[in-house]
């Protein structure tokens, strides 16, 4: 298994032998307080995860190991299917096998303050009011990882509608529908299996995290400037960051490039087709006040547009020395028609010296992984 990813959960090396990182969290999903003013309802408590039909269905089958999708099955006095009904009828499709982590949870919540604060999108609600109850009651879970069950909640065979949902009856299942955000919020869900196989330990286990869409993303964390969490974030200094021009830009993209000349992915030279793509954020120096960070060519580096967003949105990250490191946001797939090898230890030539502080700050808060956790 050398070309599968690994990743350690509570000091455990695991492959992750696949993935889905792209379950959009529909409005329809959402807890009612955080619904967009266009719909109306309460939101449902499964999960869409596709048709269970077809070669579509066959991919949620292998990944979930679950086949008999739209099992007819209700709880008579509930009135619905519950994992009770479920455990009966043969529906379970993992049963405390999957888990969220807090750690994660508190990264949604501190890259969603400013959406929670500065809404761009149009809620039925003032959702600043949840926020800081929200991140307290993450805060008080005591254990970093929360394990859960699902079952099969999806459309019954004799709807015809093939629609495969997920759902569970667990706390923290409640929980992260009352925190993440519509339309602008994603599902990744990662397959382990451990590398070294025991009795105890030999089944595959469900790794479930919450991701923001990169441009509702908040880069100024609060641990970097030494704010509490749960403080109330400056509206005006938001909307001063997201509005301010970029003096000097011109200049700092030229310093760049002539600092390097080439992109170490796709070895473009081309300038018209390279980006001076900022290590730690231009949003960052200016809240910090360091405009001589936002203009400075250790700063940068030029890359071409694909690799650019890649670096830009914390998909990948380098060492201190060069080297590659990868993230597990993206898929196989993904990775192979970028032409890159996630398990490789590649020294890019970024001219990485005197760029260290940079990087630390790339690592730690734009990098969408812990690369603690990341074998």
């Amino acid at each position: 298994m050398s070309e599968y990813q690994k990743i350690k959960i509570e000091n455990i090396e695991y492959f992750i032998i696949d993935s889905i990182q792209d379950f959009r969290a529909e409005d329809s999903f959402i807890h009612r307080s955080n619904k967009l003013a266009q719909f109306d309802g309460n939101g449902e408590s499964k999960k869409h995860v596709g048709t269970y039909n077809g070669e579509l269905g066959q991919r949620i089958s292998n990944f979930f190991d679950y086949s008999t999708w739209g099992l007819e099955h209700i709880d008579s006095k509930k009135k619905r299917k519950t994992i009770d009904s479920a455990r009966e009828n043969g529906g379970i499709i993992q049963d405390n096998s999957c888990f969220f982590s807090k750690s994660n949870l508190l990264k949604y919540l501190d890259d969603a303050k400013a959406e929670y604060y500065a809404q761009e999108q149009i809620y039925h609600n003032d959702i600043s009011q949840y926020y800081k109850e929200r991140y307290q009651e993450v805060q008080s879970i005591e254990n970093e990882h929360i394990t859960f069950s699902i079952y099969d909640a999806s459309d019954n065979l004799s709807q015809k509608q093939n629609r495969g949902y997920i759902r569970s009856d667990d706390y923290i299942w409640k929980l992260w529908r009352e925190l993440i955000l519509p339309k602008i919020s994603y599902l990744s869900i990662l397959k382990l299996v451990p590398v070294n196989q025991s009795e105890e330990i030999n089944r595959p286990l469900f790794y479930f995290r919450i991701l923001l869409d990169y441009q509702f993303r908040s880069f100024v964390h609060p641990s970097a400037l030494g704010t509490k969490e749960t403080e109330d974030i400056d509206i005006t200094e938001i909307e001063q960051i997201k509005k301010s021009y970029r003096i000097g830009q011109e200049r700092y993209r030229r310093a760049v490039i002539e600092y390097m000349p080439q992109c170490p992915f796709s070895k473009i030279t081309d300038e018209r087709l390279l980006i001076a793509s900022h290590i730690k954020p231009y949003s960052v120096c200016i809240k910090e006040k360091r405009e001589d960070q936002a203009l400075d060519y250790l700063n940068g580096l030029a890359l071409s547009p694909t690799f650019d967003r890649l670096f830009d949105q914390g998909y990948i990250t380098f060492s201190d020395n060069g080297e590659l490191i990868c993230g597990t946001q993206l898929s196989s797939y993904t990775w192979e028609k970028l032409n890159i090898n996630p398990t490789s230890k590649n020294k890019m030539r970024i001219f990485p010296e005197s760029r260290e502080d940079y990087l630390d700050y790339h690592r730690k808060h734009v990098f969408q992984d812990d690369v603690n956790d990341l074998v």
